[in-house]
């Protein structure tokens, strides 16, 4: 089944990119206490440290966001369509929400991931406060696509009769306070999705 297969590869990447934030997130938190709490007599060396953590942690965000647009461009929404195609009446709406919702506002925070790094090398208040308020719409964009996602989610525990999928829909909510579990809910995601198409491929032509 095509769309089974898509959102495998969808669950996949967006692991990797869970991965790769989380380590930037780290980064980060080392950068910030790095400048609150710089080590003292090696002011220099601190600086070189700090400028090159600086770097890898903007790699590893933009990458970890450029990963997560590819698996919703490529794999997740197509996935969606695949199965509206199928069954309309049930897939239609998550998979409307999900193209509005996660495809622009990923675009939306790569946009203002890059102009928060212009305006902070060139020292502009104006351009980190327009990055701000992009990194706002994109937020709002990217709730209404999770929305589409926690639908399509539980229409597919009703297709298959799928408990994992149940799952990982409830996983996704409680991860609003819980971040760590919607990165358990695309590992469920992921497993399930390999599960039913080794399945259907045994029992009758893919989708």
């Amino acid at each position: 089944m095509d769309g089974l297969r898509k959102l495998k590869l969808a669950a996949l990447l967006q692991i990797i990119a869970a991965i790769l934030a989380g380590v930037s997130a780290i980064m980060l938190l080392e950068l910030l206490g790095s400048l609150l709490f710089p080590v003292p007599g090696h002011r220099a060396i601190g600086f070189r440290i700090i400028a090159i953590a600086g770097i890898w942690w903007i790699a590893l965000a933009v990458v970890a966001l450029i990963l997560a647009i590819v698996s919703i461009y490529l794999y997740l929404l197509p996935s969606a369509k695949r199965f509206a195609s199928w069954r309309s009446e049930e897939f239609s709406t998550p998979s409307q929400l999900m193209g509005i919702g996660y495809l622009w506002g990923a675009i939306m925070l790569l946009i203002a991931l890059l102009i928060v790094v212009v305006g902070a090398v060139s020292l502009t208040s104006e351009i980190i406060l327009g990055g701000a308020v992009l990194v706002i719409v994109g937020g709002i964009l990217l709730l209404i696509g999770w929305i589409g996602n926690l639908i399509y989610f539980f229409r597919l525990r009703d297709a298959f009769n799928s408990t994992l999928f149940l799952v990982a829909a409830i996983l996704l909510i409680i991860s609003i306070f819980v971040p760590i579990l919607g990165f358990i809910a695309w590992i469920l995601t992921y497993i399930e999705a390999d599960s039913l198409e080794k399945k259907i491929a045994t029992e009758k032509p893919a989708l």
